[in-house]
């Protein structure tokens, strides 16, 4: 088991400015072992500081190993390499009474005494441990012997662990292999064009705290724009400013692995924007706003990240929804002939609770967005929608004519509502007009709380101009 960061880090983090030095902060790093990360500057001077910091929150140990627990804003987390089963135990102040580990299939029962919580793991995978009145814990097991470049290979680009660099804005190229080795911290984004052969790795963590968005920087934390070959797999996403991980115009992408903690509004998870063969899978995603988001736009920057949309794949991921935005959206901004061949398949919602919805196409502009499937979902808390499929017009678009959504598809779709839903939470299927409208939705195997939903009422279903609803 490799916990996070190493236990050979030497060096303490430099660029503290030293007119903010605080003990009682020392303390907590000298508690979590952040103290022993040294800050290296490679394109930026002057004084930086990291926003990780040890939990405040919670302590865990792994096997009787202690293993750093770190605050990422709305939710804290640890990581380690899982060599074989082991006995986790978290502690926190106070009664821990109530606690619930999701996923819920996952069937782990932890045994709660006061303030410490205990269950054994027997296999890698992500998990988010829930408290009453306490922000959720997630814990990024992951499986030994990810394969990951050497220092000194070509075209490589290698963050050792162990420190802190302050970067900047990385620019890829064609061929190049970045590598942020688990227990290293990159502060800074990631900008990659016109490039192939592309790929990310490593367990360690990029950190969007560099920009200082109260200053007005907001940065996305990784852009690929007209690439293709490209992997990111494996690293751990926080503190981003806006959107955490673009997809522009790009083909033959993969996305594996990849863990998010986003705690701002407009901090995207993964946006698909006018791409085509894109696969995302293991992933773990909490954020303040779509944590997928498949799109085709203009962007208010200058960005041209239109084009036509196919062949995307989300499966075997865990996404937790925070205030803003949707859990697995299409739209709002589609400009483009067509989107079609979407599958969302064996997914874990969490919790989607904000105003947004679970599943969800906003479809403001002229797309024909057709052959959509969600299959294999359970979801474990929602609030405002559970299902909303609109064709709209709204202030994120930008084409006069609207378009059609056509031939959706849930099947095998288990959620859990709970007493608050019931006269508050509602779904929506709605066209624009008679010659806009949604067609061919079915339902097969969709529950809710055990119940199959054999019509639109079971989900306080709302419609106008769509046709071709059923339940079956």
């Amino acid at each position: 088991m490799m916990a996070w960061p190493p236990e050979n880090a030497s060096a303490p983090i430099v660029g503290h400015d030293p007119r903010r030095r605080d003990s009682s902060g020392d303390a907590r790093l000298e508690k979590c072992g952040l103290s022993k990360m040294q800050n290296t500057s490679t394109q930026t001077e002057g004084s930086c500081q990291t926003l990780l910091v040890p939990s405040q929150t919670y302590s865990v140990t792994v096997a009787g190993k202690a293993v750093a627990c770190l605050d990422a804003g709305k939710a804290d987390f640890a990581s380690w390499e899982m060599i074989q089963p082991g006995e986790v135990m978290i502690h926190v102040d106070g009664d821990a009474s109530g606690t619930t580990i999701s996923p819920l299939r996952r069937n782990i029962r932890p045994v709660v005494n006061g303030g410490t919580i205990a269950f054994t793991i027997t296999e890698p995978g992500n998990l988010c441990v829930i408290l009453p009145d306490r922000k959720p814990l997630f814990l990024y097991i992951d499986a030994p012997g990810a394969e990951v470049p050497q220092p000194g290979e070509r075209q490589v680009r290698y963050y050792g662990g162990g420190r802190v660099y302050d970067v900047g804005e990385i620019e890829l190229h064609s061929g190049d292999t970045l590598c942020i080795e688990r227990g290293s911290v990159l502060r800074g984004n990631i900008m990659c064009r016109d490039a192939e052969g592309v790929r990310i790795c490593g367990g360690g963590i990029l950190d969007g705290s560099y920009y200082d968005s109260v200053s007005g920087e907001f940065v996305r934390s990784i852009v690929f724009e007209n690439c293709r070959d490209v992997v990111v797999e494996g690293i751990i996403m926080v503190h981003p400013t806006t959107w955490m991980l673009v997809l522009a115009r790009c083909e033959h992408v993969v996305v594996r692995g990849v863990k998010q903690i986003g705690s701002c509004m407009s901090s995207d998870g993964i946006d698909i924007c006018g791409s085509r063969d894109v696969l995302v899978e293991k992933c773990c995603l909490r954020n303040d706003d779509d944590n997928i988001a498949v799109k085709s736009l203009f962007t208010s920057d200058g960005r041209d990240w239109r084009g036509n949309i196919a062949d995307v794949i989300v499966r075997d991921c865990t996404f937790l929804n925070g205030q803003p935005g949707n859990v697995m959206e299409i739209g709002y901004e589609l400009s483009a002939d067509r989107v079609g061949e979407v599958l969302f398949e064996n997914i874990d919602v969490i919790q989607a609770n904000g105003d947004g919805a679970v599943f969800s196409i906003h479809n403001g502009d002229r797309a024909v967005v057709e052959n959509i499937t969600w299959r294999d979902i359970r979801v474990e808390h929602y609030w405002d929608k559970l299902v909303d499929l609109r064709i709209v017009h709204s202030r994120y678009n930008r084409d006069e004519s609207r378009g059609h959504i056509r031939n959706i598809r849930f099947e095998k779709i288990g959620v859990t509502g709970s007493i608050y839903n019931e006269g508050c939470s509602i779904s929506l299927i709605g066209g624009f007009s008679a010659e806009h409208e949604v067609s061919g939705v079915q339902f097969e195997d969709f529950s809710l709380n055990g119940t199959k939903v054999t019509d639109g009422d079971a989900i306080d279903l709302h419609v106008r101009h769509a046709t071709g609803l059923a339940f079956s």
